[in-house]
């Protein structure tokens, strides 16, 4: 079973973000799922740790990670999922305030693991025009 550990210093980081009747989504914006309309049309990874409120539908979010602060949702698809290993790490970079996201054999994932909070439901309809 994958795990993914925050370290202290992160965990203080993103302390303000924890609670209970929130659900955590590890998102890798690859334009599937309810937080991503379009994708990430640059070449680097764009991985976003998302807290959601309980109960909110992750039907793409269908694989379930341990971590010290508690059950993290992933998408399971290959090519969602490819980069993460059984054992992952978040740190935190004081000198640049950001949240690097660690692999074991494949180093850095992402220089900065985006935190968003969302409250209010997210739409999943799209209307509008994409350009790289």
């Amino acid at each position: 079973m994958k795990h993914l550990t925050f370290t202290d210093d992160a965990k203080k980081r993103i302390a303000k973000y924890l609670s209970p009747d929130k659900t955590i989504v590890l998102d890798f914006d690859d334009g599937v799922g309810p937080f991503s309309a379009v994708g990430n049309c640059s070449l680097d990874a764009n991985y976003r740790l998302i807290f959601v409120k309980k109960g909110m539908d992750l039907h793409d979010f269908d694989e379930k990670i341990e971590s010290n602060i508690g059950d993290i949702y992933i998408k399971s698809e290959m090519y969602a999922n490819i980069q993460f290993e059984d054992q992952m790490e978040v740190r935190f970079n004081p000198k640049y305030f950001t949240l690097p996201l660690m692999s074991p054999t494949k180093g850095v994932l992402t220089e900065n693991l985006e935190v968003v909070d969302l409250t209010d439901p997210v739409s999943t309809e799209y209307t509008g025009t994409h350009d790289c």
